[in-house]
Order: structure tokens, then sequence, then C-alpha cells
């Protein structure tokens, strides 16, 4: 996991990046957020020892800003708990993520097909979903913001 990280901060070190998240439910529904801002570990000297903070910003999109409260955050694995939560919300959530105490998006949940009676272990986007609800379907895509093609 830390090696992929480490790659995604390469390339986000490079310039300035934007992210899009893709999102489909059971039914068929699509959602999406798209951030202006992104990078992992930018402002970091050690980023694999920082934990690797999620920069993200200027939100738009249908799908609500369930990344709102993750910027900032460290990411969370089983091994290293960076949350502010008691528990290790990596472990209790079944996923790595980049957890503040303990998460209103988790794409890296359980694959639990829709509808559950368990709380918000699944991959959950909640601000489009709620806390119930597994995906089918999400995919996060960064590429250079428009202004940096332009250089």
């Amino acid at each position: 996991m830390r090696q992929r990280l480490k790659q995604i901060h390469a390339l986000s070190i490079q310039g300035n990046y934007e992210l899009r998240i893709d999102l489909e439910d059971f039914e068929n529904s699509t959602a999406y957020a798209q951030y202006g801002t992104f990078g992992v570990g930018l402002f970091s000297v050690d980023p694999d020892d920082d934990g690797y903070p999620l920069t993200v910003g200027d939100y738009s999109g249908n799908a609500g800003d369930a990344l709102l409260k993750h910027n900032g955050m460290k990411f969370t694995t089983k091994d290293r708990d960076n949350d502010h939560s008691e528990n290790n919300c990596a472990s209790f959530y079944h996923g790595a993520w980049w957890y503040r105490n303990c998460h209103t998006s988790n794409l890296n949940g359980q694959y639990l097909r829709g509808q559950h009676t368990s709380y918000a272990d699944g991959i959950e986007w909640s601000t489009w979903t709620g806390w119930q609800y597994s995906l089918k379907f999400s995919e996060m895509k960064i590429r250079p913001t428009r202004d940096q093609d332009k250089k």
C-alpha cells in the first residue's frame, strides 16, 4: 500500500493535479465528485513518515463533498493508525483510508452489494448514499489541472 502512496505522492508533487471520483450504485445510478486541488503528501519533508496526508479542495459535482472532513488527514492502515479515533478506523471499517474520526467516505471498505445492516463498513460515500449502502463501483482519477496543461 505504501508503495502506491509513494507513487501517487511522486506524481502529485510534479505540478497541480485535480481528482475526479466516479461512483455507481446497484440501481445503476451514477454520481461524481471533482476536486480542483489534489495531492498526497504535498507539504511533507518525509511523506512516508508523515503518513501521506491528503490534500483536496475546490469541490464540484453531484455526489456531495464526502472528502471534506478527510482533507489534511494521514493515511491509516491496520498497521499504521494515523486517525483521530480511539480505535484503528482501518481495522474497524475493513479498509485503509485517510480517516479522521472515522469517515464520511471510504472507497476501500468491504464490497457489501448495496443496502446493508452494518454501519459504514462498505464502500461508502455518505453524502450520496448514506452510511448503510455499499457502492457497486468507485473510481478515483487524477490528471493535471487545465491551467497546467496550457504551460
